[in-house]
């Protein structure tokens, strides 16, 4: 039975992609959206197939990348790689209305993601794209071990968000509407006591607006995503501190950024011309964010060439890596020498320090979700007992009404 879902699951993907495949040739621009599940798929694989890129170019000199494409497309026709491989193929030989590139990052552009494309960059334009390919496929090894052990940690806050919103939905929708209606002829809302009435007007809110709040969610979600990449304002320090989503960003690209550094210097040497042509390199490859860093360092490096590992102090790293950085550069003289030191202990303690930070934040959060879906499932019992005294409350006001002089018979 398990066979023959897998099979129905394997068959459904294959028509999928032939459909995406067959409509190729329609996708104009240079973000075809017809590919987006394929490039979601190739994004958790794209490290190998980094690795196997470079190793074919090592061991196949004078091959044309554009043969490597033609046999990838070749072999996974109708699957993610392939696809993509057709596209890229497209773009090198200038076919299927597709610009023509030569440079492999303008070729991957839109099909992977821009961080990997600044490394690539600026190996290509060294004259080594295979050393970048090496050592973009090493530190995406690396991180994505802690990435996916990261994800697992936050699922369950994730999964807690959505019953919190689920319940917060059925009070609103259906337990506060059978409650007002329950009491409507016993006691009128403003008779309600103070947890009753914070029910009674967060219910309300919530059936009126609730749509508003979804939909402030869903673009507080938007501005995250694109705020990664792209805000360089007055509070992204604040938030790369203090916001774990963007603090985990600046770490994963902080390594990144060491590593494609650590093969630039390599190639070119680690002297103080070459070190500000490689900055200059990776600014020109780099997003907003990425880029805001690199010109720091590059008017750190041009008010003080001797600054040696506080040239990277601009709030791309972490305090503890900062410091880190500084102390090996007190004892690796070759500039060099100490980015690849640098870069291998960030890759190496990067994974680690996030896991632990992921792992207290889900604690914490975990815990605060938990105590409040608590608190609301006590509630209703709490304002069953507030009522009942409202209602004694109101009850005995009503009887003294009654009976005040006003209300007796004149003799």
């Amino acid at each position: 039975m398990m066979n023959r879902i897998k099979e129905a699951l394997a068959a459904f993907k294959r028509r999928k992609y032939a459909a995406a495949s067959q409509s190729l040739s329609g996708a104009t621009g240079r973000f075809p959206d017809k590919l987006w599940w394929a490039k979601l798929e190739f994004s958790a694989k794209r490290a190998d197939y980094y690795y196997d890129l470079a190793m074919r170019i090592e061991k196949m000199p004078g091959e044309a990348i554009a043969n490597h494409f033609a046999k990838d497309a070749a072999r996974r026709a109708g699957e993610p790689l392939g696809l993509l491989a057709s596209l890229w193929l497209a773009r090198y030989e200038g076919l299927d209305g597709q610009m023509q590139e030569s440079r492999l990052a303008e070729i991957l552009r839109g099909t992977v993601p821009d961080e990997d494309l600044a490394i690539i960059a600026v190996a290509e334009q060294g004259g080594d794209v295979k050393q970048g390919l090496f050592r973009l496929a090493e530190n995406l090894r690396a991180m994505s071990s802690a990435k996916s052990n990261i994800l697992l940690m936050l699922a369950s806050v994730g999964i807690t968000l959505i019953i919190l919103h689920v319940y917060l939905g059925a009070m609103a929708f259906m337990v506060a509407p059978m409650l007002d209606r329950s009491f409507a002829n016993l006691l009128p809302v403003e008779a309600y006591g103070p947890i009753a009435k914070a029910f009674h007007v967060g219910t309300t809110f919530l059936r009126e607006w609730g749509w508003l709040v979804l939909i402030g969610e869903a673009a507080a979600v938007w501005w995250v995503v694109r705020a990664l990449r792209h805000y360089t304002g007055p509070y992204r320090e604040w938030l790369d501190r203090k916001v774990i989503v963007f603090d985990f960003f600046r770490r994963f690209q902080g390594a990144q950024f060491l590593a494609g550094m650590s093969a630039v210097t390599q190639n070119f040497g680690g002297d103080m011309n070459n070190l500000t042509n490689a900055l200059e390199m990776m600014r020109s490859n780099a997003y907003p964010y990425l880029a805001q860093h690199i010109r720091r360092m590059e008017a750190m490096l041009e008010e003080s060439p001797n600054a040696g590992g506080k040239l990277f102090d601009t709030g791309l790293f972490d305090r503890d890596t900062t410091y880190r950085i500084q102390d090996i550069a007190e004892y690796e003289d070759d500039l060099s020498k100490m980015l690849n030191t640098v870069s291998m202990t960030v890759l190496e303690a990067a994974p680690r320090e996030l896991e632990h930070k992921a792992s207290k934040f889900n604690r914490r959060a975990s815990i605060l979700l938990i105590l409040l879906i608590t608190a609301l499932a006590f509630m209703p019992a709490f304002m069953a007992r507030e009522l009942k005294q409202s209602m004694q409350t109101n009850g005995i006001r009503t009887h003294q009404k009654s009976i005040s002089p006003s209300h007796l018979p004149s003799n």
